[in-house]
């Protein structure tokens, strides 16, 4: 996680600055040049494009400057001195990084802007002005004194210790309680101080053997630290790719997995995803699949999936700093297989966050979320009525077996409730089967929230079940009773007018009856129910054993004993 930038870290960027302002300020005088003819010109302008492709090649460790110690500044403070060798260096510095943040930003990051805040490049600047002023002092003093190579030696450790210095109070600035990570420090040191040395060879070939000479050197061995930075950036590149696609391989086994999952896990999993890659400010998550119910889960800032339509705001929300007001960034996909669409994904995206990296990658984890969602949906239909959206007559017959066996086992009770829509087939032959499958749907709808936990099931035709875990006889009759009190009173329509629908229930519970065998229950309630029929319909019974059945006012009836018809004898000749 990026840590929040505190003012302790806006003060270690700011000090260099100004230091180096300052320090500028109160040594500054035209630099006086060793011989100021186009030769030197020309020499001057190698070294400060040498130096911006040294410092463009940063190897190891960022904060090196190694590419100064070698090609800037000993040249620099022979022919200038202290300011020509400050200038050089913060030009170097400063033009080096502007190219590799446009660089990186292009190839490297896939068009996101460097995460590397612009006061770090101003602050590697004055950290350069500083030392080379420093180091500047001491070549003033001592190389007409003591000559060339101790004078640049003795710039050389003025230069490094200043850094040093700066490095440190720049830890111990942003990070007040904890040691310096000196392990930070020593490897720019060791590079830098090989500049150094590689500088100063430099300079005395200079000297020595002409300054065309050097200048060849500078230039070439500024094209190979060039081609280093190049070889770099593409290291880099690949780096990011691979790690994009090991966060798309992550994505893709988080997303799709073996688990049987509903709609409402399979939408949390995909804007979990999308938070991760494109960064949404709001997110919706619509249903479409052909047979299946419309539904749209959305979530905002929050990043809470609720079920719904958003309702976002007309502009994102404000960054820091200044910023052109900016409308929503809309994304949209569709989720399809074999043409047919089986979702669609809304994304509301702040276009001055939105990359094309991004993008690429939503792209890319849209198959992944299909799959899942067809696998969610497939399972579904394993399991679901198509119509009702009940249970399978098949589950509700696993389910019955598993909680009679873990009943045994821990001594609990357990119910089973059958309901029957009175008058079915006058439904469909008065208004049709299509009013017949809307009352269907509407009298699930009441057994499905009839209970908490309850498995309701459509058991065959206009044939109900509910599976009630831990529910006793008593409490059996109390949910069918509310749940006949609730179909009765349905609001439901057809073509404008009110179509009466009623509902008769038969209840039996474990271990109150004594069953061998978890299907025996339901026979025991379907026993209740075609009681309840016989008896006028729209009520409910509960059998309680032994031909009696138990109504909602605790009153016992005993079923009426019917013998069969007797028929007259028959001749045979």
């Amino acid at each position: 996680m990026k840590r929040t930038r505190s003012h302790r870290d806006l003060w270690a960027s700011l000090l260099p600055i100004a230091g180096a302002a300052l320090a500028l300020a109160v040594v500054w005088r035209p630099p006086v040049l060793v011989s100021d003819g186009p030769f030197t010109q020309a020499l001057l302008v190698v070294l400060i494009l040498a130096g911006i492709a040294a410092a463009c090649h940063r190897p190891f460790v960022a904060t090196s400057t190694v590419g100064l110690g070698a090609y800037v500044l000993p040249t620099a403070l022979w022919l200038g001195g202290a300011i020509t060798a400050a200038g050089l260096a913060a030009s170097s510095i400063l033009i080096a990084d502007l190219a590799l943040r446009r660089v990186r930003r292009r190839t490297v990051y896939g068009g996101v802007p460097d995460r590397r805040s612009p006061l770090r490049s101003l602050e590697s600047t004055g950290r350069a002005i500083l030392a080379a002023l420093a180091a500047g002092g001491v070549w003033a003093g001592l190389h007409m004194r003591w000559g060339f190579p101790a004078g640049i030696a003795l710039a050389a450790v003025t230069y490094l210790a200043t850094w040093i210095t700066l490095e440190a109070a720049d830890q111990k600035i942003r990070r007040l309680d904890q040691p310096l990570r000196w392990q930070s420090v020593l490897p720019p040191l060791i590079l830098d101080a090989f500049g150094w040395a590689l500088g100063g060879v430099l300079a005395a070939t200079g000297i020595a053997a002409g300054w065309t000479l050097a200048g060849l050197l500078i230039a070439g061995t500024a094209v190979l630290a060039l081609e280093a930075a190049r070889n770099r950036v593409l290291h880099q590149r690949s780096h990011y790719r691979a790690r994009d696609m090991e966060r798309l391989s992550r994505a893709a086994k988080r997303i799709v997995d073996k688990d049987e999952r509903e709609v409402a896990d399979v939408a949390e999993r995909i804007r979990a995803e999308c938070e991760r890659v494109v960064r949404p400010f709001w997110f919706q998550f619509e249903l479409l699949a052909p047979g299946s119910q419309f539904k749209s889960w959305w979530a905002g800032v929050s990043g809470e999936l609720q079920e719904g339509v958003p309702e976002p705001d007309r502009y994102p929300p404000p960054l820091p700093g200044f910023h052109r007001r900016a409308t929503w960034s809309i994304l949209e996909r569709q989720l399809r297989v074999e043409g047919r669409v089986l979702a669609r994904i809304r994304l509301w995206c702040d276009p001055r966050r939105l990359d094309a990296q991004g993008v690429e990658l939503l792209d890319r984890l849209i198959p992944q979320a299909t799959a899942s969602l067809q696998r969610c949906l497939a399972g579904r239909e394993s399991r679901e009525d198509a119509l009702t959206g009940a249970a399978l007559r098949r589950v509700l017959e696993a389910s019955l077996h598993e909680t009679h066996a873990r009943c045994l086992e821990e001594g609990k009770a357990m119910a089973v409730v059958l309901c029957d829509l009175d008058h079915f087939k006058k439904i469909n032959d008065t208004w049709g089967h299509a009013a017949g499958d809307a009352a269907l749907v509407a009298a699930a709808g009441v057994l499905k929230a009839a209970r908490e936990g309850a498995l309701c099931c459509r058991y065959g035709g206009e044939e109900f079940a509910l599976l009630l875990d831990g529910a006793n006889g008593e409490e059996a009759l109390a949910v069918a009773e509310r749940i006949r009190r609730s179909v009765e009173t349905l609001p439901f329509e057809w073509e404008g007018q009110r179509v009466p629908l009623t509902l008769s229930a038969g209840a039996a519970s474990f271990p109150e009856l004594h069953i061998k065998t978890a299907a025996e229950l339901l026979l025991f309630a379907d026993e209740a129910l075609y009681e309840a029929k016989r008896r006028g319909r729209n009520r409910v019974l509960l059998d309680v054993g032994q031909g009696r059945y138990q109504d909602t006012e605790g009153n016992l009836l005993q079923a009426e004993e019917t013998h069969p018809v007797a028929e007259p004898p028959r001749i045979f000749a």
